[in-house]
């Protein structure tokens, strides 16, 4: 389905691939003799014996992808799904029902187009909400979490729009009334106990309430984020060469990512970097660049492997690589480093993402709405957007 991007970028020719593909891999990666010469202006990211060369360290910091921002985001993810609570990291139902889940989403999409709120902060609401709910989750009981959503969700999109933008005079008072319609609309779908009567101090109160259940920390990854930030290292390490195709690879894993954003909520199970990871890998395969062994999980046999990925490829169920035998094993290395995660890793993740398409692909869930869909639509008109 995607070879002819392939073929246009990356011509079979074994002179071209090796003077390109291969010296960009030369370029990227040091050798350990080579790193012993360059001393301390080398540094190396924390994954084996790889070492990448002063040229490509300068362009990663340029991209604002550098190995220490990588090193930095998978600590504070490790840190958010820290135990915030007792419940924090047990298999337990989730907090909110799909459906739910759903419309709250729906609903923080419409309040956030409602202030102005940038599409990528839009994208980090759910993340956020998510990250909350599993740090004051009570163990059996979930019925708080909904009595106090509507308070919640405009508390969140407060603290994002505060943190968007430090000069914007928001606060409780901003969101009483969107918040009192979606209250009305859960009190009318069976939760009694939501309160309709909303009030500023009530979403004020929610406001530093979410802040101190996150200790503070509202900079969250998101599996698009982390998609974001590795196709971006990754081009850099192959001199852009690829681009063509890793925009298809960028705009496959955009869509996966707002498809587990909207059906499932962020969980210590599934990573937003392991999802991300798991994308792009099976991206690297719809495009033709890597084999589908490649990135074959150990514990899977060959046929069990091509038959996941046939069921959420199937448009392209039998892949092939574009790329001559020997020679994608350098691209292969390049998604090392691009992640920053040893090969086993790599294929931990690319089961994860596929089995986790596979499921909500099945479950044949509704689609991600645009951020702008209802950014005419007047605010009134709260049953519309739910």
């Amino acid at each position: 389905m995607l070879t002819r991007d392939v073929k246009v970028e990356v011509p079979q020719s074994s002179d071209f691939i090796n003077t390109q593909i291969g010296d960009g891999m030369g370029e990227a990666v040091m050798s350990m003799e080579e790193q012993t010469t360059a001393g301390a202006d080398a540094r190396q990211l924390s994954l084996g014996d790889v070492f990448l060369s002063p040229g490509i360290l300068d362009q990663l910091d340029a991209q604002c992808v550098s190995n220490e921002l990588l090193e930095m985001q998978m600590l504070q993810e490790k840190q958010a799904f820290a135990p915030g609570s007792a419940s924090l990291g047990r298999a337990e139902r989730p907090v909110l029902q799909p459906h739910i889940r759903f419309i709250t989403l729906r609903f923080l999409s419409h309040i956030a187009q409602q202030i102005g709120l940038p599409e990528m902060s839009w994208i980090e609401a759910p993340a956020l909400l998510d990250m909350y709910h599993l740090k004051t989750r009570e163990t059996g009981c979930n019925v708080h979490a909904i009595t106090t959503l509507p308070a919640t969700c405009a508390a969140v999109v407060c603290i994002l729009k505060k943190n968007d933008d430090a000069t914007a005079l928001v606060g409780g008072s901003s969101f009483v009334r969107h918040a009192s319609w979606f209250a009305q609309h859960l009190q009318q779908s069976g939760y009694p106990t939501v309160n309709t009567e909303m009030t500023a101090k009530m979403i004020n109160d929610q406001e530093r309430h979410v802040l101190e259940a996150l200790d503070w920390r509202i900079q969250v990854s998101t599996t698009e984020s982390w998609a974001s930030t590795f196709i971006t290292r990754f081009n850099v390490l192959t001199r852009s060469l690829l681009k063509q195709s890793m925009q298809r690879v960028r705009q496959q894993s955009i869509f996966g990512a707002r498809h587990f954003m909207m059906q499932q909520a962020v969980n210590p199970e599934q990573p937003p970097r392991v999802l991300a990871t798991g994308l792009l890998g099976i991206g690297l395969v719809g495009v033709c660049l890597l084999p589908l062994e490649a990135i074959q999980p150990d514990d899977m046999s060959c046929a069990e492997w091509k038959q996941l990925y046939a069921e959420i490829q199937p448009q392209q169920p039998q892949p092939h690589c574009a790329i001559p035998d020997g020679l994608w094993q350098n691209l292969l290395n390049l998604l090392i480093v691009a992640v920053g995660a040893d090969l086993s890793m790599i294929k931990h993740a690319s089961r994860l993402a596929a089995t986790s398409l596979r499921a909500l692909l099945g479950a044949m869930a509704p689609t991600f709405p645009p951020h702008s869909a209802h950014a005419q639509e007047p605010a009134h008109t709260l049953p519309s957007i739910l």
